[in-house]
């Protein structure tokens, strides 16, 4: 016998059976359905989001993927100035290389271990182990090698930071004309 059988039989009436089943109907789906808190914390982030499963190479890319063109267009709607649009983009291109520079040192945190890993299964006889842990070694040194030349491209301002200058500074600009388009529309001279 099922719950809202037994309460229908122990209360007999079509209202509060109704009502049971309209209580039964509202039970919170976190109580049985476990939700992904990355998921749920790249709602609350527009700009990067990245699977849980990403590399410090995807969350490069990913940064490198944003919309800069739309954030400096809502930038200069809010403040169309070129002081403004300079710390902009003086904040982004840190934040680029912030990331370049977690990436490097995780990577080269990574490839000790890689090393002491490779030296004492190698010492155990364990080939196939070994062979695996030097596939990861030639993935992680590309890694880094490609993190190292964008310190590089940083530091001499072109590469991507390039792109990422371009594309923000193109937005900004469109949301400064499109303030000053609306100012000439809307003034009746």
């Amino acid at each position: 016998m099922g719950v809202l059988s037994y309460l229908k039989r122990k209360f007999g009436s079509n209202q509060e059976s109704a009502e049971l089943e309209i209580v039964d109907n509202s039970i919170d789906k976190s109580l049985f359905v476990a939700e992904d808190d990355d998921a749920l914390a790249a709602d609350s982030r527009p700009e990067t989001v990245v699977t849980s499963k990403s590399t410090l190479i995807d969350e490069i890319f990913a940064y490198l993927n944003m919309d800069f063109e739309s954030k400096g267009y809502a930038d200069a709607i809010v403040q169309p100035d070129t002081h403004y649009l300079n710390e902009n983009l003086e904040l982004l291109m840190r934040d680029y290389h912030l990331k370049i520079d977690q990436a490097r040192h995780k990577f080269q945190e990574f490839l000790t271990e890689l090393n002491f890993h490779i030296i004492t299964r190698e010492a155990m006889g364990l080939t196939e182990v070994v062979e695996g842990l030097k596939a990861k070694k030639t993935i992680v040194t590309e890694h880094l090698n490609f993190v190292e030349q964008e310190r590089v491209d940083i530091a001499n301002n072109r590469g991507k930071i390039e792109r990422i200058k371009l594309s923000y500074t193109k937005g900004f600009k469109r949301g400064a004309s499109a303030l000053s388009n609306s100012f000439i529309t809307s003034s009746n001279i």
